[in-house]
């Protein structure tokens, strides 16, 4: 059921990134003013979008998908293709 949302899920994250890159544009070519509030809201998309591109631990150990790092812990895959 996971598989199935996905693409929902990135859409989500690739609009996100979309608006930050435009208005970053915007903002040196055409000297837009940016706000407090936008800032804090590409810092949440950016975050968000790191999150599902990069491994992260595992707080489950029955997944048989994920790997195992060298401590133990296991490692989830990222979403996001390589």
């Amino acid at each position: 059921a996971v598989i199935k949302y996905a693409d929902n899920v990135l859409k989500g994250l690739a609009t996100g990134v979309s608006v930050v890159v435009a208005t970053g544009c915007s903002m040196a070519i055409f000297g837009t003013p940016i706000t407090t509030q936008f800032t804090m809201g590409a810092s949440i998309i950016l975050t968000s979008v790191y999150f599902f591109s990069n491994e992260m631990t595992c707080l489950s150990s029955s997944s048989k998908n994920n790997k195992t790092s060298k401590d133990g812990a296991e490692m989830m895959k990222p979403i996001l293709p390589r």
